[in-house]
């Protein structure tokens, strides 16, 4: 009997025990960017730890990476950074000074909870409330996941614009948006979420790659045109073009502040680009071609080793 009641409980963690995480190691979320003649995705990612109001918290970098119809102009920016915690199925935010409760997976059906908007100045009211219409488990890479459906309280200016899943959060963007205001720029409905334990969840529906930007990265006939290689450097890669109909390539790199630092017009299809001298760090280059098509791809610079 003492045998059988112990393989229970060990079934019963590895079932259900994986779920009690949040912004583990590797954690990244990408999402939708929703504005007027702009294309491209915001990124989620868990950065460090840091003590921040007397708790432990996980800190979340949200980059902005668009490209503009308008004006042609690509925006790879850090737009902010978000404190998190999780404590007894309890995620928690930083906002006025305080925390409050982002997502409760204790809760039943009937359940609230009070909910934070935004630090800067807006016509909505600084917080609202979530009620839970129903709950229930999913499963997701054979991990066993708590999910919540949710509405806005009664006059609430705040809402989740989708069902809220364990480990992943919101499946629309991670944190409440408002409802008393409209076309808001932004991110909106999550495309992937990955992390070393739990590995990639991208959902259907959405851009080929996390990364893709609509007309600007590789659509599905496009995705082998442009190979860069290795990925990440220290010191050089190698980019190819394996369309040479394409003609001649204007080649720009930039920061995450969308500052250009590198120009380059190959007069080959094949070329060795030197970063060593540039800081560690995450870049992108867009590779121009004569149609005009934009081919934008991730640069990771590493330490010399």
């Amino acid at each position: 009997m003492k045998t059988i009641l112990i393989s229970v409980v060990l079934v019963f963690a590895a079932l259900y025990g994986k779920s009690q995480v949040w912004a583990p190691p590797g954690a990244t979320w990408h999402y939708d960017w929703v504005e007027m003649a702009t294309d491209g995705f915001a990124e989620v990612q868990y950065v460090k730890d840091s003590i921040v109001g007397g708790k432990l918290c996980k800190v979340l970098k949200i980059e902005e990476h668009t490209y503009n119809w308008t004006t042609q102009t690509y925006n790879n920016s850090v737009i902010g950074y978000e404190y998190t915690w999780l404590d007894n199925e309890v995620v928690y935010y930083y906002r006025y000074n305080q925390f409050f409760k982002l997502y409760d997976f204790n809760s039943i059906s009937g359940s609230s909870w009070e909910v934070a908007g935004w630090n800067q100045n807006n016509p909505c009211d600084s917080t609202g409330s979530i009620i839970v219409d129903s709950a229930g488990t999913t499963t997701i890479n054979s991990f066993s996941l708590k999910y919540l459906k949710v509405s806005p309280g009664q006059n609430s200016d705040w809402e989740f614009s989708d069902k809220i899943i364990e480990r992943i959060g919101c499946l629309g963007y991670m944190f409440p948006l408002p409802n008393c205001i409209i076309d808001i720029p932004g991110p909106g409905q999550l495309r992937c979420y990955y992390d070393d334990e739990f590995g990639l969840y991208q959902r259907t529906g959405f851009p080929p790659s996390c990364d893709y930007i609509i007309g600007i990265d590789e659509n599905c006939e496009r995705k082998n045109d442009i190979k860069i290689y290795p990925v990440p450097t220290a010191s050089t890669f190698t980019f190819e073009m394996n369309r040479p109909e394409k003609g001649n390539l204007f080649i720009q790199i930039f920061d995450l502040l969308g500052n250009k630092i590198k120009e380059i017009e190959p007069e080959k299809m094949k070329l060795v680009i030197d970063i060593q001298n540039f800081k560690e760090g995450v870049y992108f280059l867009m590779a121009t071609d004569k149609n005009g098509f934009i081919y934008s791809r991730k640069i990771i610079k590493t330490g010399t080793f």
